[in-house]
């Protein structure tokens, strides 16, 4: 009965079964309300015409399926004027009507369905005792639409990409409570206009610098103040940056050229010597490199090797000791065989199954070790030599055994007339624009060293640079300046980069003063952007606006 209480069935229903199968948990409820309104004209009908068996799924019970097997009547309408003659007790907040899942467990299929979508919410909806289809869980999102929510007073708008670079739509969000209020198919600013006329009463709208929002938003919200985001401020910035970087690109490779190496001192001869008494003193040898660290793979062989000996060594001590083999053999957990194979040597014998092989040049080896000696140990050479003297072997097969005769003379090979590694390319304008408008405290060592560089190189960078920076510190919030003083100097400036771009801050200076001024901003905007695509990914790319906006827009 506890089951049936929390069940929460329609007034007047009982519970006449309950029926469980190792899987699913049947319950039988019948409907005991004497009377039935119509839903045709309302009037209330006591007569029963007949009853029938309507089939429900509901939300699982400890981890199993509920079916619900209702026992419904079917009434007569009162009324003879009514179109309906026959009508069935409705379900009133328990089913909707024809439909196959009680409205509980239709909730939880749209919560799914907003989560997950289609396929993914499917499988989810099976292991947790909900199943349904994908497309049922799509159709309950599209059913239920997107939500409807006041009127906004502060507005983000942003663009999004169905197909990036050819189509977008726009995504509005309301800043206060950072929830998307509506999403448009488009980006044009009719289609704008007509959404901001619609809403007479907001107050603020963030948007990036695009004319199209900013047209949109001076015809249909005029009333509004309009701010420009931050982020677009710094995107615009730093382009601009690139640009003029672009423009002094041979000064820039110039001033981040590395140092070319210091030639050989040549000492000059006496006047009238001739030039062959002249002495070259070449530069001071680099100390040689430390030898390369054996692999890991070495060091385990030669610990191993190490405890062979160690052992070797364990058992003669033990032998000498006057004791027995059988006894040895327990101490160190080793076979007699083993105990008698190594009383029976002097030395600790070095095994390398499957290694033991014999090379060609093996009878060649005192002439190799004399050539090593001379230090001819060039393996091209003393190949040419070997087929000189009728030895056919490969070059391969002479290298490698050379290679190996030089490591047990604990010698290497040098690398003659190897080429010298080709210095690192400098970075492009658009790299150094990035390493620039990074907040100075995020620059690396690196970074900071070529900015200081560039800077040094050309005054006319110097000053462009500093204009810059203090545009980002006005930006970030990070300086007492204004706006009106830094674009009074910018729109003067040499440069014509920043020029332009003190041209451009001047026909939308409400909206970046405004950015400057105030804490709104579009970072909202983007982080739904970012959910909107997640989606988008999720869907394979495949769904409808009407699905996509549902989604998006989903209801609380």
């Amino acid at each position: 009965m506890l089951l049936f209480d929390l069940l929460r069935a329609p007034a007047g229903s009982r519970l006449v079964r309950t029926d469980f199968d190792g899987s699913t948990l049947t319950l039988g409820i019948a409907t005991t309300h004497p009377n039935a309104s119509c839903p045709a004209c309302g009037g209330e009908s006591q007569r029963v015409h007949s009853r029938y068996t309507r089939h429900l799924a509901e939300e699982p019970a400890f981890g199993h399926r509920v079916s619900l097997q209702m026992n419904l009547r079917r009434f007569l309408c009162p009324d003879p004027g009514c179109p309906r003659r026959i009508f069935v007790e409705p379900l009133d907040g328990f089913a909707a009507r024809h439909a196959r899942t009680t409205t509980r467990l239709a909730q939880a299929h749209l919560a799914i369905g907003l989560a997950l979508g289609g396929e993914a919410g499917a499988r989810l909806a099976e292991e947790t005792a909900m199943p349904t289809s994908p497309d049922t869980l799509l159709r309950r999102v599209k059913q239920a639409g997107a939500r409807s929510s006041p009127s906004p007073r502060l507005v983000g708008i942003d663009d999004w990409a169905w197909l990036k670079g050819q189509k977008y739509g726009t995504i509005l969000v309301d800043l206060e409570t950072s929830e998307v209020i509506d999403l448009l198919p488009d980006r044009d600013a009719t289609t704008v206009s007509t959404w901001l006329a619609a809403h007479p009463g907001i107050e603020l709208v963030s948007r990036d610098r695009s004319s199209a929002y900013s047209q949109a938003a001076s015809e249909a919200a005029s009333q509004a103040q309009q701010v420009a985001d931050r982020w677009h401020l710094l995107k615009n910035v730093r382009e601009a940056i690139e640009r003029l970087l672009e423009r002094h690109l041979p000064v820039i490779k110039d001033a981040l050229k590395p140092a070319d190496p210091e030639p050989q001192r040549v000492d000059a001869s006496p006047e009238g010597e001739p030039e062959a008494a002249m002495t070259i003193e070449p530069l001071p040898q680099e100390s040689p490199a430390p030898p390369t660290p054996a692999s890991a793979r070495h060091e385990a062989a030669l610990a191993k090797r190490q405890r062979r000996v160690d052992r070797f060594e364990r058992v003669h001590e033990l032998r000498r000791q006057g004791m027995p083999i059988r006894r040895i053999a327990r101490e160190l957990a080793m076979s007699r065989k083993a105990v008698r194979r190594y009383l029976r040597r002097e030395r600790c014998p070095d095994w390398r199954p499957g290694r033991a092989t014999r090379s060609g040049m093996d009878e060649h080896r005192e002439w190799i070790d004399a050539r090593i000696a001379e230090g001819r140990i060039n393996a091209s050479e003393l190949h040419g030599e070997l087929a000189a003297r009728g030895v056919r072997l490969s070059y391969a097969t002479v290298r490698r055994y050379l290679t190996k005769r030089l490591g047990r003379a604990g010698q290497t090979r040098p690398r003659v007339n190897a080429a010298k590694p080709k210095p690192a390319p400098p970075p492009s304008p658009k790299q150094l624009s990035f390493d620039w408008v990074r907040r100075p405290e995020k620059r690396t060592v690196e970074a900071r060293g070529r900015l200081d560089k560039i800077r040094a190189a050309s005054p006319d960078l110097t000053v462009a640079l500093d204009l810059a920076d203090e545009f980002t510190t006005l930006i970030r919030k990070q300086s007492t300046g204004t706006l009106v003083d830094w674009l009074s100097r910018a729109e003067v400036s040499a440069c014509p980069e920043v020029r332009h771009f003190a041209e451009g801050i001047r026909r939308d200076e409400s909206a970046v003063n405004a950015a400057v001024t105030m804490r709104w901003s579009n970072g909202p905007v983007e982080g739904h952007v970012n959910r909107l695509k997640t989606i988008k990914r999720q869907m394979y790319g495949r769904a409808g606006f009407t699905l996509l906006k549902a989604r998006v827009v989903s209801v609380e």
